[in-house]
Order: C-alpha cells, then structure tokens, then sequence
C-alpha cells in the first residue's frame, strides 16, 4: 500500500580543484561550468532524455579586486572591538581581507593609515 520513493534526483558536476586556489581562481571555474559546460549538459539532456529539466545555481561571493580573496569587511560592532579590529580608526566597511584593501578604504575615506610594527 505505501512504498517509499525517492523523488527530485540531482547531479553534481565538479570542476577539479587546487589547494593553491583562491578565491577567484573558484569563481573562474565557476564560470567555465556556467559558460561552457552546462550549455553541453543542457544539450546532451535534450537530445538523450527528452522531458528532464535541469537548473545551474552557484554561491554568490564578492572578491577583492586587490588581493582575488573574498572581501569581506568590518560591522559596525567588529569595528568597534579591539579583538575584531585593526586599531582605534577602523569604520564600518573597513576591508578585512588584505591590508592594501584597508589602505585604499582608509585613503578614499580620510581615515589614518595603519602603524605597522609598532604598539597600538
């Protein structure tokens, strides 16, 4: 009378990966299975199995221009706490992912540089 059944089957293609990979270098992967790979999947289901329908989905991420890593930036309450911050002048929106980041941010915005090597 009942019968379990699995529905919605999903296939999971991977692009080879690197341990030397950034972040970046992951979104251009990204990229090549949205631009060339999935278009031949898309087609091969067409033709091979009439019916199946398929969707690409994929992470957002923003990447710093500066350092390719992930930009990720202070909050207001990170900003705020010396554990989180990089010294008294770190802002909401400060860069977190590389110090050229923080210098560009800190430059556009009248904010003092950061005094390397010495005591905070």
């Amino acid at each position: 009378m009942k019968k379990p059944a699995q529905i919605n089957g999903r296939a999971t293609i991977t692009p080879p990966v690197s341990p030397y990979w950034t972040r970046a270098d992951y979104a251009h992967e990204t990229d090549m299975l949205r631009t060339e790979v999935w278009p031949a999947v898309q087609k091969f289901l067409a033709e091979n199995w009439p019916g199946f329908s398929a969707a690409f989905t994929a992470d957002d991420i923003v990447l710093c221009t500066l350092c390719r890593g992930e930009f990720e930036a202070l909050t207001a309450d990170e900003a705020a706490d010396n554990s989180t911050n990089i010294d008294e002048h770190s802002v909401e929106g400060e860069p977190t992912c590389c110090y050229t980041a923080v210098d560009e941010f800190r430059a556009e915005h009248g904010i003092p540089a950061v005094q390397r090597g010495g005591a905070r």
